[in-house]
């Protein structure tokens, strides 16, 4: 991008790249409230199918034509993992854990990813960057061995999020050079049907003798957020800044991301702040900004 392109581009990028980390944050709240009329697996599943078909008209209308067929399988397998096991892990998780534990363990993700491409060659670990991994994970600690007021935080739920997000991390190290050829649509389009297709047999087994009619209006209006606007816009957004934008400049935002979950989820959900969550907050945020900046550099 030339220095002109950064002037032109430069505030309506900021601004796009802060509303993609709000609408990721806000979705952790909104999930809360899905899941006071769906099931996990059965909100999951219909998340997914609701996705695809919201996505597949962008797909008709770009007609991107930068996959063959020897590409078929392998992004809907990568989908399917990076996108449906995530979100599969991130609904069931957070069903059973607090939206502020949840807004606090998902930073963890670019540490993850930095670990497993460090394992597989990718990476070198130096010392500055076992610094930034140190002081993430002893938030992580301190979060665990705090003791909680709020009683919807548990040990599995924070758990299963953490499952979720290494995942997710296996599919940047592991789908990075697979799909790096790929436009976002096309990325975005496979990673939703394959996930919806994944998932299929869950919502199809959740929804048997399920009653919809019972359902309140707000976990369908959460539901329709999390499919559309979490899901479709939130990464078309994504993947439209990451083209405009270094990948640096675009990760030092997701720093604002547990900021806003935790005080989203204090204001909606009425989720506490407590000094000890401030305190794992802040080793978070401190880790990953030392271990990215060390990569960045």
């Amino acid at each position: 991008m030339t220095e002109a392109d950064s002037r032109s581009y430069g505030p309506r990028l900021y601004f796009l790249a802060l509303l993609v980390q709000f609408i990721w944050a806000l979705n952790n709240s909104v999930s809360k409230f899905a899941l006071k009329g769906f099931p996990a697996l059965l909100l999951a599943g219909i998340r997914m199918a609701l996705a695809a078909s919201f996505i597949i008209p962008f797909y008709w209308h770009q007609r991107p034509h930068d996959w063959g067929g020897r590409d078929f399988w392998k992004l809907l397998a990568f989908g399917a993992v990076g996108i449906g096991m995530n979100q599969f892990c991130f609904l069931v998780g957070v069903s059973k854990t607090s939206v502020t534990h949840a807004s606090l363990i998902i930073p963890l993700t670019p540490l993850l990813t930095l670990l497993i491409a460090a394992a597989l060659g990718q990476e070198k670990i130096t010392a500055r960057k076992v610094v930034g991994l140190a002081l993430a994970f002893s938030g992580i600690l301190v979060l665990q061995l705090s003791k909680q007021p709020d009683q919807s935080a548990t040990l599995l739920g924070d758990f299963i999020i953490f499952l979720g997000i290494l995942t997710f991390a296996i599919y940047i190290v592991l789908g990075r050079r697979a799909t790096s050829s790929h436009s976002g649509v096309v990325v975005n389009t496979f990673g939703f049907v394959g996930s919806a297709v994944l998932l299929l047999p869950f919502t199809i087994w959740q929804s048997r003798g399920f009653d919809f009619e019972s359902v309140p209006w707000f976990s369908w209006v959460s539901l329709f957020y999390m499919a559309m606007f979490s899901s479709v816009v939130g990464y078309l957004l994504y993947y439209y800044v990451l083209t405009h934008m270094e990948a640096s400049r675009i990760s030092a935002f997701s720093y604002a991301q547990p900021v806003m979950g935790t005080t989203l989820a204090a204001l909606l959900l009425g989720e506490p702040l407590t000094f000890a969550l401030l305190i794992s907050g802040g080793l978070v945020l401190a880790g990953v900004y030392v271990t990215e900046r060390s990569r960045w550099n």
